[in-house]
């Protein structure tokens, strides 16, 4: 094997390590910093309800406090006598120690609703994660749709500088025989580098939307590899039943109704008594050995019952009742019109799908019409039968052409990825075999 072709083939390897398939950039984003931050607030709220249920069980607290009087406590005795007899009470240091075991025995049903609302907190802030993934996916998919599209129009373009550098090798030779005037030959000429800066152009969107890629997946993209590739999209009722059970903004809307209604239960709980029992182990001195101070005793020791009901507020109670109601009814209407949504933005999906199969027929029906009107002009031209200016607008029509029913491609694979990814990611994921992370 000759050097050269052991560098081309070291080359080419090192091109497709830089490459980024479809399926690798998704993947990829799972492990950006966005995703990342949004898994770990569902991680602080998971935390938050594990913090919740602890108010269901006893606490233990452990207190010592001390204290250092500035003059020792005294008990004045007035009687009819010349001076008051004083009688020491305690002692000027004094030490209390009080283990306490508390238990809530009833809430009122505060705290199983206060857990509930903790949960479907968690539960939600793990759905907004799979609604934020979604959205990245949608942008990842646009984004590459994108650069396939330009990466398309760098192509047709390239292909129309090169009939464009031979036309004008063409009409250099007719120039040189006086068989064209030489403004023929500088419309070529004029024609290279319209092309020329075209390309430059679509060089730099291209570059501009891999660098968007590159950010939004945290890898290098320097090229793609390979196009979006999905199975055939179901039928629009099928999607539908799927987005109403997997979408993570759906579901998540869903939760906030069940907060709701925990928050109706919390609020509900104000018109119970609360019922909490205690005992302590407390005694009191005035060393920390609290073997008592010589004047009262030492063990304070107690069980105790603590019995409270709010018998009226001033109305709040009721009307903070009537506006969690009011606001899980608001929330369910939330949820049917975003529903609704949701159905309208599936229709609206596949309508346009239709539209873009539809606009490609018509696109490679141009394509084949340009191609033969372009080797129709090119040999009216070599005859002399055509203009230099008509054999470079047939060579910039046909060019466009195929940019035009490239970008339709791309633009079809996208909305076919849009829609599998309307009905929610971890359909989505499915598709793409993507292990859930």
């Amino acid at each position: 094997m000759s050097a050269k072709r052991v560098v081309g083939i070291l080359l080419l390897g090192a091109g497709l390590l830089s490459a980024q398939s479809y399926r690798n950039i998704v993947e990829k984003i799972a492990e950006t910093p966005a995703l990342q931050s949004a898994h770990l607030m569902q991680k602080a709220a998971e935390e938050m309800a594990v913090a919740a249920e602890g108010k269901n069980l006893p606490s233990l607290e452990l207190n010592l406090q001390g204290a250092w009087l500035k003059d020792t406590p005294m008990l004045y005795i007035v009687d009819d006598v010349p001076s008051p007899l004083a009688l020491p009470m305690g002692k000027r240091r004094n030490f209390i120690g009080e283990l306490k075991l508390s238990y809530p025995l009833f809430t009122g049903f505060a705290i199983s609703a206060e857990i509930d609302r903790s949960r479907l907190e968690a539960q939600r802030a793990r759905l907004k994660v799979l609604d934020a993934k979604r959205n990245l996916f949608l942008q990842a998919t646009r984004l590459y749709g994108g650069i396939e599209a330009t990466e398309a129009s760098l192509r047709a373009l390239v292909e129309a500088k090169k009939a464009t550098l031979s036309a004008l090798k063409k009409a250099e030779g007719l120039y040189k025989n006086g068989l064209i005037p030489p403004a023929d030959l500088y419309n070529i000429k004029a024609r290279v580098y319209d092309v020329e800066a075209s390309i430059t152009e679509v060089r730099s969107r291209r570059e501009q939307l891999l660098n968007q890629l590159s950010y939004l997946a945290g890898v290098r993209v320097k090229r793609l590899h390979g196009t979006i590739a999905l199975p055939s999209i179901p039928a629009s009722k099928v999607l539908k039943e799927r987005a109403y059970r997997s979408r993570g903004d759906l579901r998540a809307l869903q939760t906030l109704l069940r907060v709701d209604e925990a928050q109706i239960r919390l609020a509900e709980s104000r018109y119970y008594p609360t019922v909490g029992v205690a005992a302590a182990w407390k005694r009191q001195g005035d060393t920390l050995a609290l073997d008592g101070d010589g004047y009262t005793n030492a063990d304070h020791s107690y069980v105790g019952v603590d019995l409270s009901w709010n018998l009226f507020s001033g109305g709040s109670d009721r009307h903070t009742v009537e506006a969690a109601r009011y606001k899980r009814l608001s929330a369910a209407s939330s949820l049917l019109d975003y529903r609704r949504r949701v159905a309208t933005e599936i229709d609206n999906a596949y309508a346009q799908l239709r539209a873009l199969r539809s606009k490609l027929q018509s696109a490679r029906m141009r394509v084949k019409a340009q191609q033969e009107y372009y080797q129709l002009t090119r040999g009216r031209f070599d005859n002399q039968m055509a203009s230099a200016d008509e054999l470079s607008r047939s060579i910039a029509d046909l060019a466009n052409a195929r940019a035009q029913k490239a970008t339709l491609q791309s633009q079809i694979r996208v909305q076919r990825a849009k829609i599998w990814l309307l009905s929610g990611v971890e359909n989505f994921e499915k598709t793409l075999d993507i292990a859930r992370r």
